[in-house]
């Protein structure tokens, strides 16, 4: 068989990274990667201040990396969703692997989880300013992959200016709203776990009602 040498381990061994089944392949761990790469480098060119590294030049792997951690942490937020859903008795289908419209990802994933937990509504809402953004400058990842279309357009034609301060500040938190909303989803997983639920109200709404009652006494009345 071939050896590739290109993509192998070599000493030193802190050096290699681990794939594949000898590493974590989630869209989570995937995400991670493009956003800190992003973070990195957008960080690099403020310190720098555009001298050596051209603001010009890495806008492109920048908003790349930026928009394809989000599709990314997206997807896996739909993974979570899905398997929730499963705890629920119910089905949920969507083409994780064929769907790369961020616009059409975002729209599925808010409207299904909107519907399914009220939970979902605080947070969807905080995130769906920005990634309608990216939606509309890159729905399909090829704006900053590519300096033309598959019709041979040119990208960008609509924008004259990035400012990569602005893009750190609404990057930042963007990144920590979606960690709330993965942490959220862990939560609810949790809590889903133990069928504390009907088919229309999850345990928090039970306890909403609950609190609304009075005494067990005045129930007749």
């Amino acid at each position: 068989p071939r050896i590739n040498k290109t993509f192998k381990g070599s000493d030193p061994s802190w050096a290699n990274a681990c794939v594949g089944n000898n590493g974590f392949t989630g869209y989570w761990g995937y995400a991670n990667g493009f956003s800190k790469a992003a973070n990195l480098l957008i960080n690099q060119v403020l310190q720098d201040q555009g001298r050596t590294y051209y603001v010009d030049e890495f806008i492109y792997p920048v908003c790349f990396n930026m928009r394809h951690s989000v599709e990314l942490r997206l997807k896996g937020a739909i993974t979570e969703l899905l398997l929730l859903e499963e705890k629920r008795n119910r089905k949920l289908e969507f083409d994780l692997v064929g769907s790369h419209d961020i616009g059409n990802i975002w729209k599925f994933f808010s409207e299904k989880s909107n519907l399914i937990d009220n939970r979902y509504i605080n947070i969807n809402t905080r995130l769906n300013t920005t990634i309608m953004d990216i939606a509309e400058i890159d729905a399909t990842g090829q704006t900053f992959r590519y300096p033309l279309d598959t019709e041979s357009k040119k990208h960008l034609v609509n924008v004259s200016t990035i400012s990569f301060i602005n893009l750190k500040q609404n990057f930042s938190e963007l990144e920590l709203a979606l960690d709330e909303l993965h942490a959220l989803n862990i939560y609810l997983s949790e809590e889903y776990f133990y069928n504390t639920f009907t088919k229309k109200l999850s345990r928090k709404n039970i306890f909403e009602i609950a609190s609304k009652l009075p005494n067990v006494n005045q129930w007749k009345e």
